[in-house]
This record gives C-alpha cells, structure tokens and sequence, in this order.
C-alpha cells in the first residue's frame, strides 16, 4: 500500500527509485557541494598515475598501517595491511604507512603515484621538510625523497570518506610486524 492504494509488484521498485531521485535532489538543494573542498570521495587518478591512499590506526600496543594502490580505471593493483609494535602516535603512524605504500610501489613498479591520505599534519611535514632529526621527520624527508624518485606525482589532503580501503586495511588482523600484500 502507497498513500491508500496498492502497488502492482513491478511498480514497487520503480516507485522507490523515484522517491530515492526525489530525496537526493532535495538534499542537494539544501546541503549544495563544497568547491573549497577536496577529495570528500574517492576519484581515480589521471591516466599513466596511480593512487595510493593510506591510513594509519594506532592503539596500546603499536599501529595498523593500510595501503591501497588503484590504477587510472579504478582497479586495485595492490592492497596492504600492516600491524607493528611499539607506542605510536598518529602522525607517526600515517607516515610509516605513505613511506611504506611508496616503497612497495617503487619495488612492484606499479607506476606514477599520487599520495593521497587523511593527515594534514604529515602532509604539511613533506611539504616543508625541515631538518630536525626526529624520527618522524626523517620518516618525511624519505616519502619526499621517493615521490621525487617516483616522478612526483603529489600528495593531497583527502577526508576520511574517500580513504576507506586504506582504513579497511589498516585493520585486518594481521601477525605483528608480517605484512600482507595482494595483488
């Protein structure tokens, strides 16, 4: 039954579907996109690059690093998940795993990468590296130093929504320090 009268089965789905249409619409009216904004879905990358998205989780016992390398059609090339022991903070997490993502892209030569991930804090750390000698600075000045090797495709900022494969991976349960790689 819709507003009284009912339905003939094969008017259920096309009706949803048009009510679905109806909603979206008026949620686009009201919540309008951002244009200062970036990376709020993943997109893929242009042809001849590839994406490589990372995350990193971090808990008592150490960090949960994943990395997803996908092609200019959308297609996974290599999915990673790491767990590795020791106290981590975010920051340092996140670096672990873009240095980890550009290394095994340089090793299976998978192409030109874009490093895409969900810290600014690391991002602005490659961008502007300076030459302290924590070990998360020289942790920034090698993923600078691959992207340079690997041609420099960039790094930008994405929202956590567009970086959910890498989130994904981050946590499977992997052995401590072992690495799962898929192809």
């Amino acid at each position: 039954m819709f507003n009284g009268a009912k339905l003939a089965e094969e008017d259920i789905v096309p009706r949803a579907t048009s009510l679905l249409d109806e909603y979206q619409q008026h949620q686009a009216a009201l919540h309008p996109p951002q244009h200062n904004t970036v990376g709020r879905h993943w997109g893929k990358p242009i042809q001849g690059k590839v994406k490589l998205n990372t995350y990193a989780g971090v808990c008592e016992e150490g960090g949960r690093l994943g990395v997803v390398v996908r092609d200019a059609e959308g297609r996974f090339l290599m999915a990673v998940a790491k767990r590795v022991r020791g106290e981590q903070n975010p920051e340092f997490g996140e670096a672990l795993a873009a240095e980890l993502g550009l290394q095994l892209v340089r090793q299976h030569q998978l192409g030109l990468p874009i490093l895409e991930m969900d810290c600014k804090a690391v991002l602005n750390r490659i961008r502007e590296v300076n030459r302290d000698q924590t070990k998360l600075e020289v942790i920034c000045r090698n993923i600078k130093r691959l992207l340079e090797d690997l041609g420099d495709g960039g790094c930008r900022l994405i929202y956590r929504t567009a970086n959910e494969a890498a989130h994904i991976m981050a946590h499977l349960k992997t052995r401590w320090n072992k690495t799962g790689i898929w192809f």
